[in-house]
């Protein structure tokens, strides 16, 4: 089973599991984003995405990091399966990789999307990718209760649930900037600021900032005669402190 935890520095997410949990995790995602992309935004909100599954392809291939997590084991068991102790260790082999959590509710966002685009057939109650999403997304926000309020945990789930992102609004440099003033800010101020900057990703739309930077971009690019897509706002560190 996938295993989630905040880094040191609430910087990102740390993300663990054995090659099948990894794996089923990437091919459950990657199924709602089977389509080519109909526009050029769509295919920024795909690449997005695909960042993301990018590091939990290298992850499960052995690119990251790893740990080993007990299995649980008794001695009691061992001994009643009659398995000789020498031939089994206590541990599990787990891999992992850190990402950047504003980076990871982005996407969580991104991906609603892409699910609420398929086939209704294809959402049913018993399909395993989508209930797979599910329960990392219920991980998630298990684990943003260790530095949210009661009250700021009700509104985030509330703001997931009804965010309504379109590729005809969807302005991806609002979401570096985002990412680029989280990871500028100490563990103090992420803490502190953490609900607004949530807020800000899924309701982004709401934000007179996020209109007027989008009108900003939009103007340079019709000026320049280049693609809103190419446009950089901001870049991320080369290092980041987890």
């Amino acid at each position: 089973m996938i295993k989630v935890e905040l880094t040191k520095n609430y910087t990102g997410i740390n993300i663990s599991g054995d090659y099948e949990d990894l794996d089923f995790l990437y091919d459950s995602i990657h199924y709602f984003i089977k389509e080519e992309p109909k526009s050029l935004i769509e295919e920024s909100m795909q690449n997005h995405i695909f960042g993301f599954l990018y590091e939990v392809r290298h992850c499960y291939q052995g690119d990251r990091d790893f740990k080993f997590v007990d299995n649980e084991l008794r001695d009691e068991v061992r001994e009643y399966q009659k398995i000789p102790k020498k031939e089994i260790s206590k541990n599990n082999l787990y891999y992992s990789f850190n990402y950047i959590l504003t980076d990871l509710f982005t996407d969580m966002v991104l991906i609603k999307y892409f699910i609420m685009n398929i086939p209704k057939i294809e959402k049913n109650d018993y399909n395993p990718y989508l209930n797979n999403v599910k329960l990392f997304y219920s991980q998630i926000l298990n684990l943003m209760q260790e530095i949210l309020t009661l009250t700021k945990m009700k509104k985030l789930e509330k703001g997931l649930i009804n965010t309504i992102i379109s590729d005809k609004i969807f302005f991806p440099q609002w979401f570096d900037v985002i990412t680029c003033d989280y990871l500028n800010q100490n563990k103090e101020k992420r803490v502190k600021e953490l609900s607004k900057t949530l807020d800000a990703i899924y309701n982004y739309s709401d934000y007179i900032d996020y209109s007027e930077m989008k009108m900003e971009v939009e103007k340079y690019c019709n000026e320049n005669n280049c693609l809103i897509t190419n446009v950089s706002i901001c870049e991320y560190p080369d290092e980041i402190e987890w």
